[in-house]
């Protein structure tokens, strides 16, 4: 089939000496759509980023500019279609730490995922203007209270909406977060990119770091969060191996 994404694909690939053979799709939806690109000598993948993650193929061409082999290598992007080739990054973590049983993976999985986020530290300014969403602590405060003004869509009184009595206790909550979130600030703890689809499964064998459309700039501990939640729920990991993993990445 012959679509505008198809001919830049083509146009992509064609001065490299490779010809498209076959274009699949991996996963579709509202939000993005990911195809496989087969040509006569590599497989590539094609990203269509919707709303809200039209960042991620800027995102993901700084990351592979400043820290190259932290994701999979950027061959080229549309910004104002959002649009994103990538090479092929290969089998994912999940899949090798599930047949062997080495726990040790994720420790270097999370040893370079803290590197990364402290290369980007300084880096804070230059994200916000790639269109990474900011949720540094001294903006949570005002986006809670934002939220929870947007009755519409948390269906207040709606089945599977939130009661009344629930958005009351909400409302009396936030105080509670504002303090919450100078106390961490208090910490001095510099905040960065935060990865917040950031498991195993979006980690492949030789640690590139994919999926960057569920990202902001924010506190890094956030990231650790949803690692050591997989790392439960799909890894099976006991407690002592949890602990271990937030140590690793603690002491990085």
């Amino acid at each position: 089939m012959d679509t505008p994404y198809t001919q830049w694909i083509t146009a992509q690939l064609d001065p490299l000496g490779e010809r498209v053979k076959h274009i699949e799709p991996v996963r579709t939806g509202q939000a993005s759509a990911v195809f496989a690109v087969l040509t006569n000598v590599h497989r590539y993948y094609f990203k269509i980023c919707g709303a809200p993650f039209t960042h991620e193929p800027q995102l993901a061409a700084a990351l592979d500019s400043r820290m190259p082999g932290s994701v999979p290598r950027v061959l080229a992007m549309d910004t104002a279609r959002h649009w994103l080739l990538m090479a092929d990054a290969g089998p994912i973590l999940r899949s090798r730490i599930q047949a062997d049983g080495d726990s040790s993976l994720s420790d270097e999985m999370l040893r370079r995922f803290a590197a990364l986020q402290q290369e980007m530290i300084p880096r804070q300014e230059e994200l916000l203007h790639l269109g990474v969403p900011d949720r540094r602590l001294d903006r949570l405060p005002v986006l809670y209270e934002d939220l929870i003004a947007d009755t519409p869509a948390l269906l207040v009184g709606q089945e599977e909406g939130v009661s009344v009595a629930e958005l009351e206790r909400l409302r009396a909550f936030g105080p509670t977060v504002q303090k919450l979130c100078a106390q961490l600030a208090d910490y001095k703890i510099p905040e960065t990119i935060q990865h917040d689809d950031f498991h195993t499964a979006n980690v492949s064998e030789q640690y590139h770091f994919l999926d960057w459309g569920e990202c902001f700039v924010a506190h890094p501990f956030y990231s650790l969060l949803i690692a050591l939640r997989d790392a439960k729920f799909n890894l099976g990991y006991d407690a002592p191996t949890l602990d271990r993993l937030r140590d690793v990445y603690l002491q990085c």
